[in-house]
């Protein structure tokens, strides 16, 4: 069973060498990285590891002649996703020419993982996968959950991971507030920071292509079989220096979505505050460490309801993974250096 990674990358070299290595270390065949308008020292950080090809984004005239792919190079000038999708593809047709079964595509700041406990192994995970006569596996996302002001390497680091943004029960519901220094007013916002729709692998031999970077379609309307299984940890928004390069990267993006729906209220005011010029390192720090940052009694409501933060909760909010870390202290490499 040959699995590979696809993934786009901007500005991602503090995660770029751990993300591969997890990867290559737990069984991942080869690693396409796709960088995009990228000003940071990330090609040097991964260049040389055996089983990573290195691209820039494919220019969108590679796929004009594909009209399944159109809302893709048509749009991808102005939308980095466009871009990435067409990325996927492009590593997709690699796959086939490279006899490669599965291709998961996810982003530099996210992890797969098989199980919360990392033990079923790739190969297993996958091989469950086709005898169902999946041509789809949906990884759910975990979200990290932000404990320092500055990591040095978030993936080993790392444990503490978000469960889900909805329960069933409104009482397990978790908010943060988060301060807006235009409105000069507290807004009332979800623990749950990312995206919900998770990621994807992907059988190589099938008519799937990209639906958009969360979800797939076939190209002629077959019926493709999706299951449910494994995840991705999301390492976002993951320390101070993550938040600032994080939204310093959208600050030319359109105000809306691939999709044309409005980008979120929230990702609008956190892209116009990091890009502020009146807006001090140091305005930016504490403001990352007031909102966002997990302390000590910011923790303690992760295991509580909100009633009065005595009862107990019926779903768990959080979940402690140490598989990565694992993998990453106890894989050696020619240069292991992070």
């Amino acid at each position: 069973m040959k699995v590979a990674i696809v993934m786009t990358v901007k500005n991602e070299a503090r995660l770029l060498k751990q993300n591969v290595c997890y990867h290559l270390g737990i069984g991942a065949t080869k690693v396409f990285v796709y960088f995009d308008n990228t000003t940071d020292n990330g090609p040097q950080v991964i260049k040389g590891i055996k089983g990573v090809e290195i691209s820039n984004s494919v220019e969108a005239e590679t796929y004009s002649h594909i009209s399944a792919l159109e809302k893709f190079w048509s749009n991808a000038e102005q939308h980095h996703t466009a871009r990435q999708c067409l990325n996927t593809f492009d590593a997709l047709q690699k796959c086939k020419k490279e006899h490669i079964d599965w291709l998961i595509s996810i982003d530099a700041d996210e992890l797969f993982i098989t199980s919360k406990d990392g033990r079923v192994s790739i190969e297993d995970f996958f091989s469950v996968a086709e005898t169902q006569n999946a041509t789809i596996v949906n990884l759910k996302p975990l979200e990290v959950v932000s404990r320092k002001i500055a990591y040095n390497n978030v993936m080993q680091e790392e444990t503490l991971f978000k469960t889900q943004k909805n329960f069933a029960s409104r009482l397990d519901q978790i908010y943060n507030k988060l301060y807006d220094p235009y409105k000069k007013e507290y807004k009332k916002i979800s623990y749950w920071l990312g995206h919900t729709m998770g990621k994807s692998a992907i059988k190589v031999n099938s008519t799937v292509i990209p639906y958009n970077v969360h979800r797939y379609i076939s190209y002629n309307d077959e019926e493709l079989k999706a299951i449910t299984s494994g995840n991705v940890l999301h390492y976002h928004v993951y320390d101070y220096e993550d938040f600032k390069k994080k939204y310093k990267n959208f600050e030319n993006h359109p105000d809306h979505f691939l999709s044309g729906n409005k980008i979120e209220d929230l990702k609008s005011l956190l892209i116009t505050l990091v890009n502020d010029k009146n807006n001090s390192d140091a305005f930016l720090k504490n403001y990352f460490k007031d909102n966002f940052l997990y302390h000590p009694q910011k923790l303690k409501k992760l295991y509580k309801t909100r009633l009065f933060n005595i009862l107990k909760r019926k779903e768990s909010a959080v979940v402690e993974i140490d598989y990565p870390k694992e993998v990453l202290r106890e894989k050696v490499w020619s240069d292991a250096s992070f």
